[in-house]
């Protein structure tokens, strides 16, 4: 019997360290995939980072990691159909526990639905999104962004950006990524407060701030700032200003939303 149980112990001791090994070469290929995908999204090259998502793929099999990745290339590409359907399997897939990729699957959706032109669906993202996890930036800066698509009274999107802000200072994450969400909402806080009080001075000031935190280092990033402070510009009617940061959109997101969307405005300037 001693003998039994002896060997019990070792089997249970074997499957353990299987387990263990499978968990960590899952996760050494989950990292391997994450900088295989983010490499070319940093430089705008989401061709290239949507065929890499199938490195999170475990034995064949879709993981949410798969969807969301897979989503939001597709989504930066213009693809909106099918990334709508990856992104929603993403979220589908998670855990209740894992609260901020929730609220990252969630906002990454709800700016797929902007795309669409669906604000009244995005705005219920970026709710579900805010309230999975309240100490991120981001669903904020999308509140205030669709806000300002809707033309809401102008108090509103102001609002919404100011806590934007305010999140961004406060969120644990890298100072990396605090410096492209300041960014970010700054330059949303920019357009916002063109529509809000049409303060050239101000304005001016946090356009100079959203380039300054937003750096250079992620393409799609650094053309949502162009592109939104283009809007703030065009509200002041500062046509050289605006097309100055448009072109700027255009010619760094070659292949993204911002940069099509910065096209589209250079030939058909949107209405003040």
């Amino acid at each position: 019997m001693r003998y039994l149980r002896l060997l019990w112990t070792l089997i249970k001791a074997a499957c353990g360290n299987r387990k263990a090994l499978a968990t960590l070469r899952y996760g050494m290929a989950t990292l391997s995939a994450i900088d295989a995908v983010m490499k070319p999204y940093r430089r705008g090259d989401y061709q290239a980072a949507l065929d890499a998502t199938d490195g999170f793929r475990q034995d064949g099999e879709v993981t949410a990691s798969y969807c969301f990745y897979r989503g939001s290339a597709l989504a930066h590409l213009g693809r909106l159909p099918e990334a709508e359907i990856w992104l929603r399997r993403n979220i589908a897939m998670r855990q209740p526990d894992e609260k901020r990729r929730l609220s990252i699957g969630y906002t990454t959706l709800g700016r797929l639905l902007l795309q669409m032109g669906r604000c009244d669906d995005a705005i219920e993202c970026f709710e579900a999104s805010i309230r999975h996890f309240p100490e991120r930036s981001s669903g904020y800066r999308c509140m205030a962004e669709a806000c300002l698509l809707q033309r809401c009274a102008p108090s509103q999107p102001v609002e919404w950006a100011r806590l934007a802000i305010e999140k961004a200072h406060a969120d644990k994450i890298s100072a990396e990524l605090v410096k492209l969400n300041l960014g970010e909402a700054s330059a949303t806080m920019a357009w916002a407060t063109a529509v809000a009080s049409h303060n050239p001075r101000e304005v001016a000031r946090l356009v100079s701030d959203a380039v300054a935190a937003v750096g250079s280092t992620t393409v799609s990033s650094t053309a949502q700032v162009h592109y939104q402070s283009a809007r703030a510009f065009e509200e002041l009617a500062d046509a050289a200003q605006s097309a100055h940061h448009y072109q700027l959109a255009a010619e760094l997101d070659r292949q993204g939303e911002w940069g099509r969307a910065a096209r589209a405005a250079m030939t058909s300037p949107v209405a003040p």
